[in-house]
C-alpha cells in the first residue's frame, strides 16, 4: 500500500528524525501510524532508537509527517536505500522534507542536544550519496542556505 493512502492527514511538511529525536513526537496529535514494512518500498529501520514508523498529526497545528528512523548507507550499502521513502513523500504531496542527525561539533559553544543547521559535511563513505537512478526530479540542486530564511 503507498503512503498517499494511508495517510490520515494531507501534510506538506516530512521530518525524517534522526537518533535522539524520537521524544518529538510527543509534541504530535498523532492521528495516524504506519508501519514501513506496510508501506511499499519503505526501507527497514536498523538502528536502536528508530522505529520505523510513519507518524501523522499536527504540530502546533500543522499537518505533519514524521519518519521515525531511515536505513543508512552503513547499514545497507546502498546509498539510495531512502529513495522510494522520499519519492513516496513527494508522491504524497509533500513538498518540504526536514532532514534531522545526531552530529558532532568542533564549536565549544555547541552543547548536547543544541541545534543545529549543517550546510555541508566531508564525505568520508567513500560513496556519493546522490546515486541512482535517473527521475524526472533532481534533489541535486538543495543546499541548507538557499532553505535557511525559510527555517
Amino acid at each position: 500500500m503507498t503512503l498517499l493512502d494511508r495517510l490520515a492527514n494531507r501534510p506538506r511538511i516530512a521530518l525524517i528524525l534522526g537518533s535522539g529525536l524520537a521524544p518529538l513526537e510527543s509534541l504530535v496529535t498523532v492521528e495516524s501510524r504506519i508501519a514501513y514494512a506496510d508501506l511499499d518500498g519503505f526501507p527497514a529501520a536498523g538502528v536502536s532508537g528508530h522505529a520505523g514508523e510513519v507518524i501523522s498529526g499536527t504540530l502546533a497545528g500543522v499537518p505533519v509527517c514524521l519518519l521515525s528512523g531511515r536505513a543508512h548507507f552503513y547499514e545497507t550499502g546502498n546509498a539510495a536505500a531512502m529513495r522510494p521513502a522520499l519519492e513516496a513523500l513527494r508522491d504524497a504531496g509533500i513538498d518540504t522534507v526536514i532532514q534531522t542527525n545526531a552530529a558532532g561539533a568542533v564549536n565549544p559553544a555547541m552543547e548536547p542536544g543544541d541545534v543545529m543547521l549543517i550546510e555541508d559535511h566531508i564525505n568520508l563513505a567513500g560513496a556519493n550519496p546522490l546515486t541512482g537512478t535517473l527521475s524526472a526530479v533532481s534533489y541535486t540542486h538543495l543546499r541548507a542556505h538557499e532553505t535557511r530564511g525559510n527555517l
